[in-house]
This record gives structure tokens, C-alpha cells and sequence, in this order.
């Protein structure tokens, strides 16, 4: 042990002091090493750090399942422009009735002499003079058989309205079909109808107050 000392420690100051300054360099020298580490450490936590796979797979987007229900994004429905509405179109002034003197009535007998009871396809013209456009209901056209004053037929006592009503315009015309049968008739249908006594009679239509001008037929 004397040997020992006598080889490492030198001066006059006792050997503990010397062991004492040993300690303080070698603790100094371990303070500075561990504060080099650390500041390289700072140095390098300034660059980025790769990202981990959990970070990875947070920044990558997964569609959502059919049967997902949370998380999923909110997107504002954009409501559809409005079509623009057409200009609208000026209202059309309404087609009036015909006037009657504006109508025209033509009837045409199949036959112009047939034996009394017998029936006789009638055809009636109706058409307008107007310069506009109007309308005329052919519902309410009657052919009529006249002695002299009286109307001893009419469709419109007996028969069942026909046709419908109709716009007449530029001379156009709308025709009637009727069948006359010869037989007397009142208003209503009433009373009993009879063959009409044979003689010369007037065919003719009416729509209203407008009249044809009437054609002869002949019952024998």
C-alpha cells in the first residue's frame, strides 16, 4: 500500500485532498459530456419526425362503410336555381256566340216528295258571316215542317238534342243529321202523333232565332 501511494500521489498535501480535486474533474468532465448529449438531442428534435403508422392512418382517408353511420361528412344540399317562368302569354278574348244575323242556315231533304208517314234524311248547314271567330251550339238546331203558319213538325219535340257546340269561322260550316218521319208533333211530345194529311209543306231549320230558308217537300 505505501508503494501504491507512493507511485500516484506526489506533493505535500495530505492524499485525501488529492482524491478530492480527482473526483471534482471527473464529475466536471461527466456534467459537460451529458450537456453535449442533450443539446445534440434539442438540435435534432427541431426536424420532422416520421410519421408513425398510427399518424398514417388518421391522415389516410377510408370511405365509410354501408352500415357507417357516425363521422360522416355533412355537405349542404345546394337548392336547385328556379327555372325562370315563361312571359306570360296575353289571355285570349273569349270566342262570344254567334249573333243570328251572322248565322247561316242551309237544310237539304234526301227526297222532295215521299208518302206521309215515311222517314226523310234531312242534312243542316250551319255556318257563320261573321268576321271573327264565335261559337255556335248545334244542340239546339231543329228542322221544322210547316203548313202555311203552323209547325206541324219539329225535331226539337220529340227528338233527342244532337251534335255539340262548335267555333265558326272563316265561312267554315258544322252539318246536322236529322230524320224527319212525317208525323204530327206538339211541344213535349205530347198528345198522340198521326200521319199528316197528304199536300205541299215547307222544310226548314232554325238555330235560335236564326232560320233557313225553307225548301218544299211533298207528302202523298
Amino acid at each position: 500500500m505505501q508503494g501504491f501511494k507512493g507511485k500516484f500521489v506526489k506533493g505535500s498535501e495530505p492524499e485525501s485532498v488529492y482524491w478530492k480535486r480527482r473526483a471534482i474533474v471527473a464529475g466536471a468532465v461527466l456534467v459537460l459530456v451529458v450537456l453535449v448529449v442533450l443539446g445534440l438531442s434539442a438540435l435534432g428534435g427541431g426536424e420532422g419526425k416520421p410519421e408513425t403508422k398510427g399518424d398514417a392512418a388518421q391522415n389516410e382517408w377510408q370511405p365509410p362503410s354501408p352500415s357507417s353511420t357516425l363521422n360522416r361528412p355533412y355537405i349542404r344540399e345546394t337548392p336547385a336555381a328556379a327555372e325562370p317562368s315563361g312571359s306570360p302569354s296575353p289571355t285570349e278574348p273569349a270566342v262570344v256566340a254567334c249573333a243570328p244575323d251572322d248565322l247561316m242556315l242551309q237544310v237539304v231533304a234526301a227526297f222532295d216528295e215521299v208518302r206521309s208517314g215515311s222517314e226523310v234524311p234531312v242534312s243542316v248547314l250551319v255556318a257563320s258571316g261573321a268576321d271573327t271567330a264565335c261559337t255556335a251550339d248545334l244542340r239546339e238546331v231543329a228542322v221544322e215542317l210547316t203548313a202555311g203558319a203552323d209547325i206541324v213538325y219539329s225535331t226539337a219535340h220529340c227528338e233527342t238534342p244532337q251534335g255539340e257546340e262548335v267555333e265558326l269561322s272563316d265561312g267554315a260550316g258544322q252539318t246536322v243529321e236529322f230524320t224527319v218521319d212525317g208525323l204530327a208533333s206538339e211541344e213535349a211530345c205530347a198528345g198522340a202523333r198521326r200521319e199528316l194529311p197528304a199536300g205541299e209543306y215547307e222544310l226548314r231549320a232554325r238555330l235560335g232565332e236564326a232560320v233557313s230558308a225553307p225548301t218544299n217537300l211533298r207528302l202523298t
